[in-house]
């Protein structure tokens, strides 16, 4: 509980954006390596993202759709289940003035590329975090950037996006380390 009110009281305080780019990513890329290295349990590592997803997504939802605005989707791909960074994105995306349509994790390229045929938007953005298999995740990402609109832009962030950043490239899809390169992307 502390954790999560020094979160909450921060996120307050500075603000979303600043709160996203200085405190919540920077602590979730440090939990990952302590979680790596052995140092924090998985119990120590959900514990984190938990506080951290509640809080990101409470604050993408306080902005509801505008009309007009620009959609951007975002998920991440069937086999990754880390939302997180999904998550920051989305609000990064909504401060923005977007409107975001948050899929959540664990979801097939097909199921992403019909959510966002479906609903036209601007931008599709997708979460890698952790690469178990490249190949599959190179599949989906490929399935997914073949299914969508030429002109609709395929975003991956996320440490496993940088890791494959050359093999994203090829199937043209930008690849982002950071909250504000995507952000960068969205304002293109």
């Amino acid at each position: 509980s502390a954790l999560d009110e020094a979160l909450r009281r921060a996120a307050v305080v500075m603000g979303m954006p600043v709160f996203l780019e200085t405190v919540a990513a920077p602590l979730l890329r440090k939990v990952g390596d302590e979680w790596h290295a052995g140092r924090l349990s998985p119990a120590h590592e959900h514990l984190v993202t938990s506080s951290l997803h509640e809080i990101v997504v409470a604050m993408m939802r306080v902005f509801t759709q505008r009309p007009g605005a620009p959609t951007v989707l975002v998920a991440t791909s069937a086999g990754e289940r880390h939302v997180i960074g999904a998550a920051l994105v989305g609000a990064a995306a909504a401060l923005e003035g977007w409107n975001v349509l948050y899929l959540g994790g664990n979801l097939p390229a097909i199921e992403i590329a019909d959510a966002a045929r479906s609903k036209a938007v601007r931008v599709v953005a997708v979460s890698i975090i952790y690469v178990d298999d490249k190949a599959t995740v190179l599949d989906e990402m490929r399935t997914l950037r073949q299914r969508l609109p030429a002109d609709v832009p395929l975003v991956a962030g996320g440490a496993g996006a940088v890791m494959l950043s050359k093999e994203l490239d090829a199937l043209d899809v930008r690849v982002q380390a950071s909250v504000s390169g995507f952000l960068g992307e969205l304002r293109r």
